[in-house]
């Protein structure tokens, strides 16, 4: 079991640890440590950023992806207008 020798509060939502065992940084948000066991406080840090790029990269992913499907759906169902609307004059051609 770990043992907390010091503790620090760098946010809201953000605290590290320095633990017999290494550092810890805890994300309130998240509910989770974004690093564990880190032989420095840099370190600790390093782990945090490099786990929120795995994250966003996942997220961009996944939003893409969400939104090409989203697109082939709508062109599918949309019918194309045989009219055009000219919004400067407000007829139909």
């Amino acid at each position: 079991m770990s043992k907390v020798i010091r503790h620090e509060k760098l946010s809201p939502t953000l605290s590290i640890s320095e633990c017999n065992d290494g550092y810890w940084l805890y994300d309130e948000t998240r509910g989770m440590n974004l690093a564990m066991q880190a032989k420095t406080e840099q370190a600790a840090y390093v782990q945090a950023l490099e786990y929120y790029q795995r994250r966003l990269q996942e997220v961009e992913s996944n939003y893409t992806s969400l939104r090409s499907k989203v697109d082939h759906f709508v062109g599918q169902v949309v019918e194309e207008e045989e009219d055009h609307y000219c919004e400067r004059c407000g007829s139909y051609s």
